[in-house]
């Protein structure tokens, strides 16, 4: 908690949990409400007060709470829960004036729709800045910085620093103490761009830009928006230019009430005299704004590097194959078509390896799946020791790998092969739980031709499959070469 943060007061929260219950009754808030002196003579001033509109005037709790009704007090000590949550110091009277701005406008909004719940709209507006406040209570000079801002950018600076959206925030409070889904929703929604349907949720967003007004930005055009929001939600013509006439006068009285004394509010007539005094202030706020803008965009242009990198890194993962570490099928059949592209163009050779490992299912269920896995990868291996620079070696699927071989005629491309026959037929292979294991496979070669048809590739395909199952048909591992 910050050092000039008040603690909230102890009764006030204990009249808000209980007032939640359906069957408690005026006179046990009362006497509840007498327990603190100093919160029963708060009660009675709000009572009495313009910001409540109680038409007779009171002396003592008990009449308070009985003209309040179970409600009206706990609104009341709501209200004492909010105003007891602001610091004291010129920071907590930025925060404070910014939430009674929102309450005044709000209750006033419902006065002039004719509601009668005005203590409700009063309410509702003074939650709209709580997340701001629950903030203030480890940071208050972040919450402070935010509530200097324009009203129509906080969300946007709140967001660049990470702190969350304080609407979302305020919501789950309110949530949280159990008030009417009304309440919560009227204060999650008080930043939409158009106002939402629930009554009570209208009056609230209208309220947020009448606020808005008086804090900071281009006051014409804030005072038009202003003057919109409230003809949007039934407030039109001089009812909507009485209304902001009003507001500064009903934010220093609940000011007042709340005994929490502020600087003189002023019309926004006023107001545009002094903005010149006033951009000195706001200039601050938009430099470091503007000084955490450009931090995101370090930001954004790293996380976009970052970002393509690992689009490289996926893109690779797509064509490669996770056991054996080479091309898969699907990026051997983009190779398969360039190269053949390449030999066209130029009038080379090309030639096609395919082999398959003998007698692999044999293996598997001998030895388990993982020795044969472990053969795989040793075959892998044998062709990338094997090969020559450009060749491209690939898992076709299963037991069966492909190579590609430029500029190789049927005679190179099978010295190519028998090399690799006679490397893989030497080469021991350690499997799981110590067994030494040997492999050897079936080669099958075949070259492009001239008339091989329009698909190239598949005639390729085609004719080194065929050898390879001449070989594995002669008693495997051995190469043929189909001319």
């Amino acid at each position: 908690m910050e050092k000039n943060q008040k603690p909230i007061c102890v009764v006030a929260t204990q009249i808000v949990q209980k007032a939640i219950s359906p069957d408690v009754s005026v006179h046990e808030l009362a006497q509840l409400a007498t327990m603190d002196p100093g919160f029963a003579a708060r009660v009675v001033a709000l009572a009495n007060s313009a910001t409540y509109g109680v038409r007779n005037r009171v002396s003592d709790i008990r009449q308070a709470c009985m003209l309040l009704g179970v409600r009206g007090l706990r609104n009341v000590a709501l209200g004492l829960v909010v105003s007891d949550m602001v610091p004291t110091g010129p920071d907590g009277n930025v925060l404070l004036v910014n939430s009674l701005r929102r309450a005044a406008a709000a209750r006033l909004i419902a006065e002039a729709l004719g509601d009668r719940a005005l203590d409700d709209a009063f309410t509702a507006g003074l939650f709209l800045e709580i997340g701001t406040l629950l903030r203030a209570r480890s940071d208050l000079a972040g919450a402070a910085n935010v509530a200097r801002m324009p009203a129509a950018y906080r969300s946007v600076f709140e967001r660049s620093f990470g702190s969350g959206d304080h609407a979302h925030a305020g919501a789950r409070f309110v949530m949280g103490m159990s008030l009417p889904e009304a309440m919560s929703d009227a204060v999650a929604r008080h930043h939409e761009p158009s106002p939402p349907s629930a009554h009570l949720a209208r009056i609230a967003w209208a309220a947020e830009r009448v606020a808005g007004a008086w804090e900071g930005g281009d006051l014409d055009r804030l005072r038009d928006e202003a003057t919109k929001a409230l003809a949007e939600v039934g407030v039109k013509g001089e009812a909507g230019v009485e209304l902001m006439r009003r507001l500064p006068e009903i934010v220093t009285a609940a000011a007042v009430t709340f005994m929490r004394p502020i600087e003189e509010q002023v019309a926004l007539e006023q107001l545009k005299i002094d903005a010149n005094a006033r951009l000195v202030e706001m200039n601050v706020g938009y430099e470091q704004l503007v000084l955490r803008l450009e931090a995101i965009a370090l930001e954004k242009d790293a996380l976009a590097e970052k970002l393509r990198l690992a689009n490289v890194d996926l893109a690779n993962l797509a064509l490669t194959d996770a056991l054996t570490g080479l091309p898969n099928r699907r990026a051997f059949a983009d190779a398969m078509t360039r190269e053949i592209a390449r030999a066209q163009r130029s009038n080379t050779a090309l030639s096609l390896m395919m082999l398959d490992v003998d007698h692999f299912k044999r293996l598997n269920d001998t030895h388990g799946h993982q020795a044969g896995d472990v053969v795989l990868a040793k075959v892998a291996a044998v062709l990338r020791s094997c090969l020559r620079i450009g060749d491209t070696p690939a898992r076709y699927g299963g037991e069966e790998f492909v190579v590609m071989l430029p500029d190789a005629g049927p005679e190179g491309a099978a010295i190519v092969a028998e090399r690799v026959r006679a490397a893989l037929e030497a080469t021991q292979v350690a499997g799981p739980q110590g067994i030494v294991l040997k492999a050897t496979a079936s080669f099958g070669v075949a070259s492009l031709q001239a008339g091989g048809g329009k698909d190239l590739a598949a005639d390729l395909l085609r004719r080194a499959d065929a050898a390879m199952y001449q070989a594995k048909s002669m008693g495997r591992n051995r190469v043929v070469v189909i001319r």
